[in-house]
């Protein structure tokens, strides 16, 4: 395995209300009944920008009533600060704040692959997703989804020498085979050029006013079509 990453280190990016949240998760025990995804999970590894939200999975052996816990135990965390609704659709169950000026969530879903076993985050009592499965879930993203941040994380992670763009695809196709999903290159390929020529419209080089901004956009764009895709398919 891959360990470049190093351990999972407390994030300084951190908000009051997911603060607020793992502690009451951990206070009451709750916190092996479900693991941290997403880029809170990654911020544990590399701490470059702040995120409000919470993604986690469900632990598979967490019961029904385990889990309404855990769901009861954020929500009445949350609603001391403002208006707080629980919605659910397909896997996922959100429990959402809103404030006068803030909007806060905590999402859950059904896990349908793990690369590694998820371990116990020193500084509280909640489960971590492992450094490929984060990197795994944020691939998957960048590849069906492609927003800018997916490309802005993927390029910061590797960047910084925790990974590397063939390591990124290595973590993708494993996931993608353990799920029973498409791992096929060429329409993975051809996702991310198309995201890539979306940002590109929407916010053209030429548009971009502070030169160091437009020579850092052009810097990464440059990288994901040439390097990141090269490791794709070589």
């Amino acid at each position: 395995m891959d360990d470049r990453a190093g351990s999972p280190r407390r994030p300084s990016h951190l908000s009051r209300y997911a603060e607020l949240c793992l502690e009451a998760l951990s206070a009451r025990g709750l916190g092996d009944k479900l693991t941290l995804g997403g880029a809170l999970g990654l911020l544990h590894y590399l701490d470059y920008r702040p995120t409000h939200d919470v993604d986690a999975w469900w632990v598979q052996t967490a019961t029904d009533d385990e889990r309404q816990a855990v769901i009861a135990a954020i929500e009445s965390t949350l609603q001391p600060w403002g208006d707080v609704r629980t919605r659910r659709w397909g896997d996922v169950v959100s429990v959402e704040l809103r404030t006068a000026d803030q909007a806060f969530s905590f999402q859950v879903a059904e896990r349908s692959a793990q690369l590694r076993p998820a371990e116990p985050l020193a500084w509280t009592g909640i489960l971590l997703d492992s450094f490929p499965d984060l990197v795994a879930s944020k691939m998957v993203a960048l590849v069906e989804r492609g927003a800018p941040r997916d490309f802005r994380d993927i390029y910061a992670l590797c960047q910084a020498g925790l990974t590397d763009a063939r390591q990124c695809w290595q973590w993708w196709r494993e996931r993608q085979r353990l799920a029973s999903s498409d791992e096929d290159p060429t329409r993975a390929r051809l996702a991310v050029e198309s995201h890539l020529a979306r940002i590109a419209a929407h916010r053209p080089l030429d548009g971009i006013g502070d030169g160091a901004e437009r020579s850092e956009a052009e810097r990464v764009r440059n990288w994901f079509r040439t390097e990141f895709l090269d490791a794709l398919l070589g």
